[in-house]
């Protein structure tokens, strides 16, 4: 048995994965992964498993760039989110300073010199519209302890920052749009 993955109408992206037979959890849990960047001239993809076919619609979306969050969720398997709008970047510095006799500032000497110089790196990112559905994907985001950003092909450790969400709904807000505070898991200047 295998699943099927093809894009329309020219086929760019022409993908088949095995399905393994065996039992074990570790080669069963799986989740199906489309690089839609792949594709880009195709207007949808077509993923077909077990002769029933889920049909992607592929849309561009221009103004910013998509930010695809994994985290481990309840089951302990990899999931992951993208978040299609705006994303705000901020770095925040500490240091620690004294007063040194080098020489005079008219010299180019400093007299306050800097150390011990650390920066965190924190981004806030907008999901764009989501159904209501995803209420409990958001939930499970924020209390997972394994988040990653997945950036040139690389998975960068992050944090969630949000410590609180308040769950939207459609008969309420009518368009749901999540805002989530994270952290890099690491100093901007790597002192370890």
């Amino acid at each position: 048995m295998n699943v099927t993955i093809i894009s329309y109408p020219t086929n760019e992206l022409n993908k088949t994965i095995a399905v393994p037979d065996s039992l074990n959890s570790e080669e069963l849990v799986q989740y199906v992964w489309v690089d839609v960047s792949e594709a880009p001239t195709d207007e949808y993809i077509e993923i077909t498993y077990n002769s029933e076919v889920i049909t992607l619609l592929i849309t561009e979306e221009c103004r910013y760039t998509p930010i695809d969050i994994f985290f481990q969720n309840r089951e302990g398997s990899l999931q992951s989110l993208t978040f299609f709008k705006i994303a705000t970047e901020t770095l925040s510095v500490k240091s620690e300073e004294f007063q040194a006799n080098r020489g005079q500032a008219y010299l180019g000497n400093h007299q306050k010199i800097k150390y011990n110089v650390q920066g965190e790196t924190k981004f806030k990112v907008n999901s764009g519209f989501v159904s209501e559905d995803l209420n409990e994907t958001f939930t499970e985001l924020l209390l997972s302890q394994r988040v990653w950003k997945y950036e040139n092909s690389i998975f960068v450790p992050l944090n969630v920052s949000s410590k609180s969400m308040e769950y939207k709904t459609r008969q309420k807000d009518r368009l749901i749009n999540y805002e989530i505070d994270f952290e890099y898991a690491f100093n901007a200047i790597n002192n370890i």
